[in-house]
C-alpha cells in the first residue's frame, strides 16, 4: 500500500486532527519506534523505577493513624515528590524534543527526504527546548491551579502548543506563549477536545495494564487490616506499576501529535498561506 506524504498546515476539523494523527503515526511508526527505544526509553524506563520507588517506600512510610510520625516524614516525602516530578518533566521533555524533531524534519525536508542521523544532532538541543518550555508552563498552570482548578485548566489548554512552536519556529520563550494563547483562544473548545482525548487515549492504556493491580490494596487492607503498607504488596503488583509507567509516558506521542496538527490548523485559519511548508507536496 502506498504512503503519502501528510500535509500537516491544513484546516482541519476535530475528527480529522485525530484521524491524520493517527495515518502519521501508522505511516512513521518504524523510524518513530527507533528513536523512541534509542535515545528516550532508557529514561522512560528509570522513571518507571522512580514511581515505583515513590510508591512502595516514600508513601510506605505514611501512616495517617499516627499524627507524629505523619508530621516526621511530611518534609521527605515532598522532597521526594518534588524531585519524582521534576524527573517526570525532564523525560516528557525528552519525549517531546526527540519526536518534535522528527516532525520538524518531516514537514521541512518532505517524507523520506531525511535520515535519522541527520536530525540526531537536534535531539539534544530541542529537548533543552521543550524542558525550558514546559518547566514555565508547569509553573504557569500550578499558579493557576492554586488561585482555582478552573482557572488552571484554562491556562493547561491555551499555553498546550508552546512546546511545539517554541522547537518548531524557533522564537523567544515569550513569543512562544503568546502565539500560543493567541491560536489557542481562536478556537478554545475544538483544542481543549483534541487535549483531553489525547490525554485519554494516552491514560486509558496504562490503566487498563494496572487495573488488575487496583485490586491488590483493597483486597491486603481488607485481609491485613491499616497496618498494611505499600511495601508488602506482591511483586506483580510493581511490575504492572512500573509497565504502566512506560507505556502511559511513551503513548504521549497521541496527544503530541495532536497538539502538531491543530497547531497547523489553527495557524492556517489565521494566517493563511504562511509558514515554512507551503511548498511541500501531498
Amino acid at each position: 500500500m502506498q504512503e503519502n506524504e501528510i500535509r500537516f498546515r491544513q484546516i482541519r476539523e476535530v475528527s480529522q486532527v485525530i484521524n491524520d494523527s493517527f495515518t502519521f503515526l501508522k505511516q512513521e511508526i518504524k523510524p518513530i519506534s527507533r528513536i523512541v527505544l534509542v535515545y528516550v526509553l532508557p529514561f522512560i524506563l528509570l522513571y518507571a523505577a522512580a514511581q515505583v520507588y515513590f510508591q512502595r517506600n516514600v508513601m510506605g512510610n505514611f501512616d495517617i493513624s499516627d499524627p507524629e510520625s505523619l508530621m516526621a516524614n511530611i518534609g521527605p516525602f515532598y522532597l521526594n515528590l518534588f524531585f519524582f516530578m521534576m524527573f517526570s518533566l525532564f523525560v516528557q521533555s525528552l519525549l517531546a524534543g526527540t519526536y518534535y524533531s522528527y516532525i520538524e524534519a518531516y514537514i521541512k525536508k518532505g517524507k523520506g527526504n531525511f535520515q535519522l542521523s541527520d536530525i540526531s544532532s537536534n535531539f539534544f538541543s530541542n529537548s533543552l527546548l521543550a524542558l525550558g518550555a514546559g518547566f514555565v508552563y508547569t509553573i504557569i498552570v500550578m499558579i493557576g491551579v492554586m488561585l482555582c482548578l478552573l482557572p488552571g485548566i484554562f491556562i493547561a489548554n491555551t499555553l498546550s502548543l508552546v512546546i511545539f512552536i517554541f522547537i518548531f519556529e524557533k522564537k523567544g520563550l515569550n513569543d512562544s506563549l503568546t502565539d500560543s494563547w493567541r491560536l489557542v483562544n481562536s478556537q478554545w473548545w475544538s483544542t481543549f477536545l483534541i487535549n483531553l482525548l489525547g490525554l485519554v487515549f494516552a491514560y486509558l492504556v496504562g490503566t487498563v495494564i494496572s487495573f488488575p493491580g487496583m485490586f491488590v490494596g483493597v483486597n491486603t487492607n481488607l485481609s491485613g487490616g491499616a497496618s498494611q503498607i505499600p511495601a508488602e504488596y506482591p511483586q506483580w503488583y510493581w511490575i504492572l506499576i512500573g509497565l504502566s509507567s512506560v507505556v502511559t509516558i511513551t503513548l504521549l506521542i497521541i496527544p503530541y501529535t495532536f497538539q502538531a496538527f491543530q497547531y497547523f490548523n489553527l495557524k492556517e485559519r489565521m494566517e493563511p498561506g504562511s509558514g515554512p511548508d507551503t511548498d511541500i507536496r501531498i
